[in-house]
């Protein structure tokens, strides 16, 4: 350790590391932002901050050599990664279009590199580079755009991306060669096959003892292993070995990786190590890419020599590729668009112009010229790709045969594994056929010409009918993720369904999902059918509400998102209906976060807001499918539903008026009532304070009520409560600043045990506290009348209760924010919370007071002043109150 720190600054490299990733981070975000491969923001980042701008790295000293080492550490992962990737079984099925396109596509642009390499007097190993370098196909540049133009059932995308699997496959073949000439400084007929053989007797080899060895062992570590990382690390292990393996072989370390990546993507532990090791690659990745950027020289690029060789070696890499079209042919397929989408090199060219600038094969300027040449086909791919699609869709549609009626057995049928299309069905037909298709996809593959009608038809514009919404639901309980991929390949979702579309790619770019058809999936309506022994069969309606919290889920607005998917599968009133049943069901899972903090004021105030007994149930049977809970939670969530059924089935109904809980307690107490004042005053008092009392109770409150109360003037009405020494004291009188503030310092005084409250407000300014108080003797309602209208013309001075901590949930309760306060008890703990209330302006609804072992646990439904839920600024002006200010003077001024 000594001696590194002797030879490099750690400080400064850290500091360099530290820009490079943010550089490379912005500059990502800012090219997927326009559109643009992520890698040109990455190496833009680098010209950015290296020594052609800014300066800010460079890589000319020790600290380069160490940034260098790191960047060559991000190579090995990245080629370890596309062996992972690749299917050695879709790759044995490239059919002879795509096989012939690969072909060609390397060998023209090698050899046109090579020739002009020649022709411009370099040597034969730095001729044989530049040719190299125009081989590679980037696969992903070329998907990601035929996939935003719903356009990868095409004949065209098909043959490309087979073509780009081989022809990755090809160019490390070369490259490997070339590297190995490039050592022995020798390009002879002999040296060349001597190290193609030597590269495919490397391939065989260490593709043998990889594929049949490599799982077996990752097999092994995973079953003995204790540490969840160390299969990962074995895995690790074996990429490095392999690329030393190369190394030793005088072949390039790459090519190991690469296959120890094919080997690893072969074993059952595949998606973990991805996932592990795509965390490590989102650092050392960009690195490189960003050394490729730092090390650019752009002055250099700008000179006219530069530019006119960038020009030359373009228009080969271009016309390479453009001529590998012809190996499509006999097809029915646009050549042209076959050939634009050969076109990009992306990543893996620009690893060869590192190795080549690396090794001293490519001079500064022929690395700036073969740069320009890989960054103009990555960036100018995508818009001609773009061009080129509208101009074959068009032509495709125009040229389309008309319609036939459809066969007796139907437009699909499926032969020895393939589902074959009969007939040309219409447009209409796109949504109904895509679903059919789907549903076989779990035994069968679609055929070519199923395919080809789909990418005939992408851009018609679709009508959804209650069908397709039948056959959606039957989609979601196959749990097929290949039926879904079909509904994405032929763009179905990103034209009918374009929520679920967008919720795919986000899940494609979370690293965390080990699962690779993670995207494919709906968990939460999968798991609906794990609780239909204890929950029942899901109806369609619940299966779709577990679909719209699978896909909005990290929306930022999950209710707008929820709703604008729904109204185009069902009726506008079921898609509220629907979008309510996933609100309601989080909301009943937050409620069990605290299960000794629960009453029935506010089982009364969920039951009132789920309203019907079959709404309860959805909800509660989605609120479990939404994801696990520890037991201690199933079971206050189990608890909570019982008590809202409970409620929900015993409504005390008195007359067909009464919708909910809230209604029918309500009318119960008009119905004691004679004077329509009073009548009216209950009529619009707030729910939660209906549903805290009895409709004895309200009709005796609303009469103490009305009429409304002088300013200062304060009535008060005393009687028992069941429960021994208990009283329930009821407070009528005109709203005022910190108005509980100083019925609590009142009660506190009189040594009045407080241990619950309700609080209900009009918008003409009448005010009912209700308070249950502890007490040997029944208190004096005049006494009380008289010291709280005292009280009312004093300031508040309430003691400095400290240590107090305050709890909020705003998901617990639909209409309210939940406040537990946690504390020593002390006196006047309780007017000091109604006060730190008070300052922040928050209305309390309902308090229940408790103490065990001298620790307080009160707990308050609250909201602002216009009955909103807290927000956090409020929030915070409690807890600082709550935490000890001295807040005494402050609330003087509220009188």
């Amino acid at each position: 350790m000594i001696a590194v720190t002797e030879a490099v600054d750690l400080g400064r490299l850290l500091l360099d590391l530290l820009i490079i990733l943010g550089a490379a981070k912005i500059g990502a975000e800012i090219s997927e932002r326009l559109r643009i491969p992520a890698v040109v923001g990455e190496i833009a980042a680098g010209v950015l901050i290296g020594p052609s701008v800014l300066d800010a790295v460079s890589l000319t000293d020790a600290r380069g050599v160490s940034i260098a080492v790191l960047a060559e550490i991000g190579v090995l992962l990245l080629l370890l990664q596309v062996g992972m990737e690749m299917d050695l079984g879709e790759l044995s099925k490239v059919g002879r279009a795509s096989m012939l396109v690969a072909l060609i596509g390397v060998a023209l642009p090698f050899a046109g590199g090579a020739l002009a390499g020649v022709a411009l007097g370099q040597s034969g190993t730095t001729s044989l580079f530049i040719g190299a370098t125009l081989t590679a196909t980037s696969v992903g540049i070329t998907a990601r755009v035929f996939g935003d133009l719903r356009a990868l059932a095409t004949t065209e995308a098909r043959i490309v991306l087979g073509a780009a699997v081989a022809d990755d496959v090809l160019g490390l073949v070369i490259l490997t060669v070339v590297v190995k000439i490039v050592v022995d400084g020798n390009v002879g007929v002999g040296t060349v096959v001597g190290t193609l053989g030597l590269a495919i007797v490397f391939l065989l080899f260490s593709g043998v003892i990889g594929l049949t060895l490599v799982p077996k062992v990752l097999h092994f570590v995973q079953s003995r292993a204790s540490s969840g990382a160390t299969t990962t690390v074995a895995a690790l292990v074996i990429a490095l070995g392999f690329a030393q393996l190369a190394d030793v072989a005088k072949l390039a370390f790459i090519i190991g990786a690469f296959m120890a990546g094919l080997a690893i993507g072969r074993s059952d532990h595949n998606e973990r190590i991805a996932g592990d090791l795509g965390v490590i690659g989102n650092i050392f990745i960009p690195i490189f890419f960003v050394q490729i950027g730092i090390n650019t020289d752009l002055a250099a690029m700008g000179k006219a020599s530069v530019i006119g060789l960038a020009a030359a070696l373009s228009v080969i890499a271009f016309l390479g590729k453009l001529a590998s079209a012809w190996g499509a042919r006999g097809t029915r397929a646009d050549k042209l668009l076959i050939g634009i989408g050969m076109v990009p090199r992306g990543e893996v060219g620009l690893i060869f112009a590192s190795i080549g600038l690396s090794n001293g094969v490519l001079t500064g300027d022929l690395y700036g010229a073969v740069l320009l040449v890989i960054l103009l086909s990555t960036v100018a791919t995508p818009p001609l790709l773009r061009l080129r699609l509208g101009v074959t869709g068009s032509r495709a549609r125009r040229d389309a045969p008309p319609p036939t009626p459809q066969p007796v057995a139907g437009w699909l049928s499926v032969e020895q594994g393939v589902i074959h299309l009969r007939g040309v069905p219409s447009v209409d037909e796109t949504i109904s056929l895509a679903f059919q298709a789907s549903a076989r996809t779990g035994h069968a593959r679609p055929s070519a010409e199923l395919l080809d009608w789909f990418g005939v038809h992408r851009d018609e514009s679709l009508t959804w009918t209650r069908d397709d919404t039948a056959s959606l639901v039957r989609l979601l309980r196959a749990h097929e993720p290949r039926g879904w991929r079909l509904l994405e390949v032929t763009g179905l979702l990103e034209r009918a369904l374009p929520e679920i579309a967008d919720a795919m790619r986000r899940r494609r770019a979370d690293i965390s999902d080990l699962d690779p058809l993670g995207a494919l999936r709906f968990p939460i309506a999968e798991r609906l059918d794990d609780l239909a022994v204890e929950s029942g069969h899901p109806s369609d309606d619940i299966v779709l509400a577990a679909m719209v919290a699978d896909v909005c889920r990290d929306e930022p607005d999950s209710q707008a998102c929820a709703l604008s998917l729904l109204s185009r599968l069902v009726p506008i009133d079921d898609a509220q209906r629907i979008s309510s049943v996933v609100e309601d069901a989080r909301l009943l899972r937050a409620s069990a976060n605290n299960p000794s903090g629960f009453d029935e004021r506010e089982v009364l105030q969920l039951a009132t807001h789920l309203g019907t007994t079959q709404h309860a149930r959805d909800a509660y049977q989605l609120a479990l499918a939404l994801g696990p809970l520890p037991v201690w939670q199933r079971e206050a969530l189990d608890e909570r539903h019982a008590l809202i059924q409970g409620a929900l089935d015993h409504p005390e109904l008195t007359g067909s008026e009464a919708t909910n809980l809230a209604a029918a307690r309500r009318l119960a107490a008009q119905h004691l009532l004679d004077e329509l004042p009073a009548i009216e005053r209950l009529r619009f008092a707030p729910t939660s304070y209906v549903l805290s009392h009895t409709p004895e109770e309200l009709a005796r409150q609303s009469r103490l009520v009305e009429p409304l109360p002088r300013s200062g003037v304060v009535r008060v009405a005393v009687s028992p409560e069941p429960e021994p020494d208990h009283w329930k004291i009821d407070v009528a009188c005109r709203d005022s600043g910190a108005l509980l503030a100083h019925l609590t310092e009142v009660l506190t005084s009189r040594g009045l045990d407080i241990v619950d409250a309700t609080i209900a407000t009009w918008p003409d300014g009448g005010v009912l506290d209700v308070f249950v108080v502890r007490s040997r003797s029944r208190p004096s309602a005049r006494e009380l009348s008289g010291e709280f209208e005292a009280a009312l013309r004093k300031p508040l001075r309430p003691p400095a209760a400290v240590g107090l901590i305050a709890e909020f949930d705003n998901e617990a309760l639909p209409w309210h924010t939940a406040c537990d306060v946690i504390g020593p008890d002390q006196p006047g703990a309780l007017l000091t919370i109604s006060a730190a209330f008070a300052r922040a302006k928050v209305v309390v609804h309902t308090a229940r007071v408790a103490t065990d072992d001298g620790i307080i646990h009160d707990r308050f439904t609250i909201s602002d002043r216009v009955g909103r839920k807290l927000d956090t600024a409020a929030m915070e002006r409690v807890q600082r109150s709550l935490a000890g200010e001295r807040i005494g003077r402050r609330l003087s001024l509220l009188r």
